[in-house]
């Protein structure tokens, strides 16, 4: 797919990364990149601006990134543009020892405990959000962050049962 904005660049889109309106995942040149669009971009800056990265990236729990020039945007979408860290290696959550799964459990409920501190929370909490990255568990998922609506349940516990807790039980 041809980017609006940049015409002469070829795009991989990951093909899981529909699912999300607020952010597209593509790869140019073996190079991870993620748009943030429209429906994504409010919670994305305050993300940014409220100190909740910062301290994520600080703990080791998140990816860092840096913002790149829009011009290397999948499309038109695109509010703004960030490289991530790269990951050596990419593991999934069928592939992990009970150890790891619990691991990454433990890390995406750390996450949403710190969220909180900044009014946010997480509004997925997909195990392949979590790779493995120099021995330890980090989040990827950049654009899984939202504001946190007061007194609303998460809205991610289904997933979070179904990603961790079910198969952590039934492993044990």
């Amino acid at each position: 797919m041809k980017s609006d904005n940049a015409i002469n660049i070829k795009h991989n889109l990951i093909s899981s990364s529909f699912r999300d309106p607020a952010a597209q995942v593509y790869i140019i040149d073996g190079v991870v990149y993620r748009q943030i669009n429209e429906p994504g971009y409010n919670d994305y800056n305050k993300l940014m601006k409220s100190g909740l990265y910062e301290r994520l990236v600080s703990l080791g729990y998140l990816i860092p990134h840096t913002e790149v020039k829009k011009e290397l945007a999948a499309d038109s979408r695109a509010i703004t543009v960030i490289k991530p860290e790269k990951v050596n290696f990419i593991s999934y959550p069928y592939e992990w020892s009970f150890s790891q799964l619990k691991s990454a459990a433990l890390l995406t409920l750390e996450i949403t405990k710190v969220a909180l501190e900044f009014g946010m929370t997480l509004k997925d909490a997909n195990a392949y959000n979590i790779q493995f990255h120099h021995g330890k568990p980090i989040f990827i998922d950049t654009s899984s962050f939202e504001s946190y609506k007061e007194g609303s349940p998460w809205t991610a516990y289904y997933q979070f049962c179904k990603h961790f807790l079910a198969p952590l039980s039934l492993m044990s």
